[in-house]
C-alpha cells in the first residue's frame, strides 16, 4: 500500500495518509469545518508525498529542492502530532473503569470538560496548519520541480583508484591475497582445470575492490584473455558487456551494439579459452543472473571473480557452481592499521609527535581497521593540521566539511549504500543513531522501536515483529551492521562500524530525524527524536522544545538528568534501560504520554511503577526485566494493546492478568510459585499468547502441589491455543514431586529448557519425550559422559550449552545430527569430538580457564580438540580467562586455535576475547593479549 510507505526521507507522510483516510470515515464525529479540513490535508498532501518520494532517490539536490523538501517533511511531522492527539479523543472509551466509586464520577465529569476543549484547540490547530500549507503550496509552486540531476554516474567514480593502486601503497592486503590465490592453484602453484569462482563480500570501503585487484595482477599472466569491471547501481548491460568483450579480446574499446549479439560473441569466445574475469561490486542477484548468462563455463582451469556488498548476492554468484569460495573480507588488524595511517601522515609510526599518540589511537579505533577510513583521515591530518584539529577530527569524521577528496570519496562510497537501500529501510538504519557508538543493540528491542515509531506496516494480515525481522536481516546482509551473538535461529543483536555511524549521523543531521547534542551542529525548531548519551548539559537539555518528540533514550549509566515527562506529549518511545540512575520519581508523569507505544526500564533501580501507567491506552511493549520491580499495579491490565510484558522473575502479578487479552510475550522467568492461585488460573485465559517464559522452583512452598496443578492446566490451555515458544528455567530437588515422574506434560510449545538446579539424569526420559524441543542449557551439577550421550539423542536439538565444571567428554560421531550451536563454557581440560560427530555445528564457543592448561614447553598443553571433525564448522569463538595463569601459556593458546583454524578444511573465522590479563602471573608478558 504506497499510503502506508514509511521512509526517513518522507517524515510522517505515510502514516498521516492512512490516519486522515481513517478520520474521513464515520468513526470520527467532527466538528463543523474540520472535516472539510481533513479533505483538504488529504489530498494536498498526496501531492506533497509525491514530491518527497521523488525528492529521496536525489543524492545531490540543489539547494532550492533540499529547503522545499525540508519544509514539507516538518510539515508531515506536525499534521501527524495534531491527528494523533485527535484520534486518541475519538478513540478513547471509559478507560476510568479502573478506578471506583466517587473518583470514577469526578474523572468522568473532568475529562468530558477536558475532551471539549481539547477538540476547539486542536480544530484552530488544524485550520492554522491548513493556512501553513497554502503558504507552502503557493511558495513552492504546488512541489512542482524540473528532473532532478540524480548524479549517481555522472562524475568520476574514485572506486577506480582502488584498482590501479600502487602495490607499494598497500598495507595488510598479502595474506588474504595469498589466501585466495592459494585456494585457485594446485600445491605446485599451477591452477586448476576445473572453473572456479570466488566471490568476496564485505561492507563499503573495507577493500574488495583492491583485494579482487591484487588477486588478478598475481595470476593474470597464467589465462589467455583477462577482463576487470566495475557495476554502478544502474547499470547499463549493454555498455558492460563490450567492455567484457573489448578486453577480452584485448581491442579498443567499440561502440556497444545489439546486446543480444555481444553476449553471444563473449560466449563464443570463451568457449575453448582459459580466462580470468572479475566483476566488481555487483549490486543485486538479478544483474549477476544477466552477465552470467556471457560466462561460458569450460574446463580449462578458468576464474569468475565478483564483489559484493550484499552476502545473499555473493551467495548467488557461486550458487552454480560446483568449486567455489565465499571469501568474506575482514578489517585491517592494529598493526596494519597504525602501519597505514601512520606511513600516510609522518612515513612511519617513530616518527609521530608523542603528544599526537593518543589521539591517534583513539581515530584509529574510530576507523575499526577500515581501510577506506583510515585512507580517509590519514589524508586529511596529512595537511598539516594543528593538535586541536586531530582532537576535532577525533569527534567526527567530519562527513560534512566536503573539502577534501578524500573525505568526499568516503562519503560517495558509504552514499552507494545507503541510497541502494529501499525507502522502507532508510529510516530503520537512520534510527541506528539513536543507539551509541560501540553498543550491543538487540534485536528484539530495536525490531520494537522500530514498531512503535510506525516505521513498519503489514499486509494482509502479516506480523509485523516478523516483518521487522526481515528488515534487520536485510541490514546484515547488505553488510551495513555487524551480526554478535549469533545463535541457530540467527544473530540476537549487532553492531554498527563507527565510520558507518558518523555517516548515518551526518544524513540524519541533514534530516533531522535524531538528534544528539554532543554531535549537533546546528539549532532546530523542532526535535523529532533525542538520544542522551550521559554527557550532556541539564541546561542545553532543558532549552529544547520536547513537546513534539518521538523517541527519548538514554544511555548514561549513573542518569544524572532526564527531562519531565510532563514535557514529552508526543512521545512513542521511552528507553531508559541501563539507566543505574533512574528512580521512582522520574515516572511521575508517566500517565501523560497518551501516545506511549514502548517503554523500556529494565535494569534500571525502578521499584514501583505508578498506578496512572493504566492511562497508557496505546502502550504495546513494556519492558521491566532486570528492574528492581517488586509488584506490577492492577492498572496494568486494563491496558488492552499490551503485547509484550517482560518483568523480573521476583515481581508479583496482578490476579486480572487473564484481561490482556493481546498479550503474545510474557517474561523473563515469571516466578510461577510466587503468584496467586488465581494469577494461575487466569494466565490459561491468555489464548493470544505465543511466547512464555517461566520458574519452575517450589523450594519450601507448602502449597507447591496445588499451584502446579493450576499451572500445569494453564500451561496445557495455551499450548492448545497459540503458545508456540515456552521456556521453563527449573530448579530441581529429590523429593520436589518432579524428579522421576514430571510433573510438566510434553507439551508442543516447549522449545528451550534451563537446568539451574539438579541432576539432568532425573529428567532424561521427559527430555527424550519433547517433540520440539530446540535449546538445552545446563547450569547446576556436574555432567557425565552418559548425559551427553542422552543429550545427543534429542533429534531436534539446535543449540546446546554446557556451563558447568566437568570431567574430560567425548562428542561421538553419532549425536546431536541438528545441533547447529554448542556453548562449552566449563574448567575441564579434556574434550574431544569424533569423526562424525555434530555434522551440522556451524558456531563452536569454548571458554578456558588459562590456569588449567600448560604451554608445551611445561608439559602438557592445548591438545588437538578434533574440531577438523566439524564438517560444517563456520565460526569459532574462544574466550580465555587468565585468572592465575601464566603468560607463557596464553601466548601458546592464541597460536594454537589460530592453527587449529587456518587447519580446518572450512576456514572457519576464528574470534578471540582475552579476559583478566591484569591477573597474569607473569607480568612482563602481559602485552601478549
Amino acid at each position: 500500500m504506497a499510503q502506508l510507505l514509511v521512509s526517513s526521507s518522507a517524515g510522517a507522510m505515510g502514516s498521516v495518509l492512512g490516519k486522515l483516510g481513517t478520520m474521513l470515515s464515520d468513526e470520527y464525529k467532527l466538528l463543523k469545518g474540520v472535516h472539510d479540513d481533513i479533505k483538504f490535508f488529504k489530498d494536498e498532501l498526496e501531492a506533497m508525498q509525491g514530491f518527497l518520494l521523488m525528492m529521496a532517490d536525489v543524492e545531490k539536490p540543489d539547494q532550492q529542492a533540499k529547503v522545499r523538501a525540508n519544509a514539507v517533511r516538518e510539515m508531515s511531522y506536525e499534521i501527524e502530532d495534531t491527528i494523533d492527539k485527535f484520534m486518541l479523543l475519538g478513540e478513547s472509551d471509559d478507560s476510568s473503569s479502573m478506578f471506583d466509586g466517587f473518583g470514577k464520577v469526578c474523572k468522568k465529569i473532568m475529562k468530558k470538560i477536558a475532551d471539549i476543549k481539547t477538540c476547539h484547540k486542536i480544530a484552530k490547530d488544524i485550520h492554522d496548519i491548513k493556512t501553513q500549507v497554502k503558504e507552502i503550496s503557493k511558495r513552492y509552486a504546488r512541489y512542482m520541480v524540473n528532473e532532478p540531476s540524480r548524479s549517481k554516474n555522472e562524475n568520476f567514480d574514485p572506486r577506480i583508484r582502488a584498482i590501479y593502486k600502487d602495490a607499494s601503497d598497500l598495507i595488510g592486503v598479502d595474506g588474504p591475497r595469498d589466501e585466495i590465490v592459494k585456494w585457485l592453484c594446485n600445491r605446485d602453484g599451477e591452477s586448476t582445470c576445473q572453473l572456479k569462482i570466488v566471490s568476496i563480500g564485505g561492507y563499503g570501503g573495507i577493500g574488495k575492490t583492491t583485494l579482487a585487484r591484487q588477486v588478478y595482477d598475481k595470476l593474470r599472466t597464467n589465462y589467455e584473455c583477462r577482463a576487470f569491471v566495475s557495476i554502478s547501481r544502474s547499470p547499463d548491460m549493454t555498455k558492460i558487456f563490450s567492455s567484457i568483450l573489448s578486453q577480452l579480446r584485448n581491442q579498443e574499446f567499440a561502440q556497444p551494439g545489439d546486446l543480444h549479439l555481444t553476449i553471444e560473441l563473449i560466449r563464443t569466445f570463451l568457449q575453448h579459452k582459459r580466462y580470468f574475469i572479475i566483476i566488481d561490486d555487483v549490486w543485486d542477484i538479478h544483474t549477476w543472473q544477466g552477465l552470467n548468462c556471457a560466462l561460458f563455463r569450460n574446463d580449462r582451469g578458468s576464474v569468475i571473480m565478483t564483489t559484493t556488498r550484499i552476502y545473499d548476492v555473493a551467495k548467488s554468484c557461486c550458487l552454480s557452481y560446483g568449486d567455489h569460495l565465499v571469501y568474506k573480507i575482514q578489517p585491517l588488524g592494529v598493526p596494519d592499521s597504525k602501519k597505514l595511517f601512520f606511513k600516510r601522515i609522518f612515513g612511519c609510526e617513530e616518527k609521530c609527535p608523542s603528544n599526537l599518540k593518543q589521539v591517534s589511537e583513539d581515530i584509529l579505533k574510530k576507523c575499526g581497521g577500515l581501510p577506506l577510513a583510515i585512507n580517509t583521515i590519514s589524508s586529511l591530518l596529512a595537511t598539516g593540521k594543528k593538535e586541536e584539529e586531530w582532537y576535532s577530527v577525533r569527534s567526527s569524521i567530519g562527513f560534512a566539511q566536503g573539502t577534501n577528496y578524500d573525505i568526499n570519496t568516503m562519503n560517495y562510497i558509504l552514499s552507494l549504500s545507503y541510497y541502494d537501500h529501499p525507502l522502507c529501510l532508510r529510516s530503520c538504519l537512520l534510527y541506528l543513531t539513536m543507539f551509541p557508538e560501540d553498543y550491543d543493540i538487540e534485536m528484539e528491542r530495536l525490531v520494537h522501536r522500530w514498531i512503535s515509531e510506525g516505521f513498519i506496516h503489514g499486509e494482509d494480515g502479516k506480523d509485523l515483529f516478523e516483518i521487522g525481522e526481515t528488515y534487520f536481516l536485510e541490514l546484515v546482509n547488505r553488510s551495513l551492521i555487524q551480526p554478535i551473538h549469533i545463535s541457530y535461529d540467527g544473530a540476537s543483536s549487532c553492531r554498527v562500524h563507527d565510520t558507518i555511524l558518523d555517516f548515518l549521523i551526518y544524513k540524519s543531521t541533514e534530516e533531522n530525524f535524531c538528534m544528539l547534542l554532543s554531535n549537533h551542529s546546528k539549532s532546530v525548531s523542532r526535535v523529532r527524536r533525542l538520544s542522551l548519551m550521559g554527557n550532556e548539559d541539564q541546561e542545553s537539555v532543558e532549552k529544547l522544545d520536547l513537546s513534539h518528540v518521538r523517541s527519548l533514550g538514554s544511555f548514561g549509566y549513573h542518569l544524572e538528568y532526564l527531562p519531565s515527562l510532563a514535557k514529552l506529549n508526543a512521545l512513542r518511545v521511552l528507553d531508559l534501560c541501563s539507566c543505574n540512575g533512574l528512580r521512582n520519581y522520574h515516572l511521575k508523569y508517566i500517565g501523560r504520554l497518551f501516545q506511549l507505544r514502548y517503554l523500556n526500564i529494565s535494569l534500571t533501580n525502578i521499584t514501583e511503577l505508578p498506578r496512572e501507567i493504566g492511562y497508557l491506552e496505546y502502550l504495546e511493549t513494556l519492558d521491566a526485566s532486570g528492574a528492581e520491580l517488586n509488584e506490577l499495579p492492577e492498572s496494568v491490565t486494563r491496558l488492552k494493546r499490551l503485547a509484550r510484558l517482560f518483568v523480573p522473575k521476583q515481581t508479583k502479578l496482578p490476579d486480572a492478568v487473564g484481561n490482556m487479552e493481546n498479550l503474545q510475550e510474557f517474561g523473563y522467568s515469571i516466578n510461577t510459585f510466587v503468584q496467586s492461585v488465581k494469577f494461575l488460573e487466569e494466565l490459561g485465559k491468555l489464548t493470544n499468547l505465543r511466547k512464555l517464559s517461566i520458574q519452575w522452583d517450589t523450594h519450601e512452598l507448602e502449597e507447591a502441589s496445588c499451584k502446579g496443578e493450576k499451572l500445569v492446566s494453564s500451561l496445557c490451555k495455551m499450548d492448545e491455543c497459540k503458545l508456540r515458544n515456552l521456556h521453563i528455567l527449573l530448579y530441581l530437588r529429590e523429593g520436589d514431586g518432579f524428579v522421576g515422574h514430571p510433573s510438566i506434560p510434553a507439551l508442543n510449545s516447549i522449545r528451550s529448557i534451563t537446568l539451574g538446579c539438579g541432576r539432568i539424569s532425573w529428567i532424561a526420559q521427559w527430555l527424550i519425550s519433547l517433540t520440539n524441543l530446540e535449546l538445552l542449557v545446563v547450569n547446576g551439577a556436574e555432567m557425565e559422559q552418559q548425559d551427553v550421550n542422552m543429550v545427543g539423542s534429542i533429534p531436534t536439538l539446535l543449540e546446546f550449552r554446557l556451563l558447568i565444571n566437568s570431567t574430560g567428554l567425548t562428542i561421538n560421531g553419532g549425536g546431536f545430527q541438528q545441533l547447529q550451536k554448542l556453548v562449552f563454557n566449563v574448567s575441564t581440560t579434556e574434550l574431544m569430538f569424533e569423526v562424525g560427530a555434530m555434522p551440522n555445528l556451524k558456531d563452536l564457543f569454548l571458554g578456558i580457564q588459562l590456569c588449567n592448561y600448560r604451554s608445551s614447553a611445561t608439559g602438557g598443553g592445548f591438545g588437538n580438540f578434533g574440531i577438523q571433525h566439524l564438517s560444517s564448522l563456520d565460526r569459532i569463538h574462544v574466550k580465555i580467562d587468565c585468572r592465575d595463569g601464566r603468560a607463557a601459556d596464553l601466548k601458546a593458546s592464541k597460536v594454537v586455535f589460530k592453527s587449529m583454524a587456518d587447519a580446518h578444511p572450512n576456514r572457519p573465522t576464528l574470534e578471540m576475547d582475552i579476559v583478566f590479563t591484569d591477573m597474569l602471573q607473569n607480568e612482563k608478558y602481559k602485552h601478549v593479549a
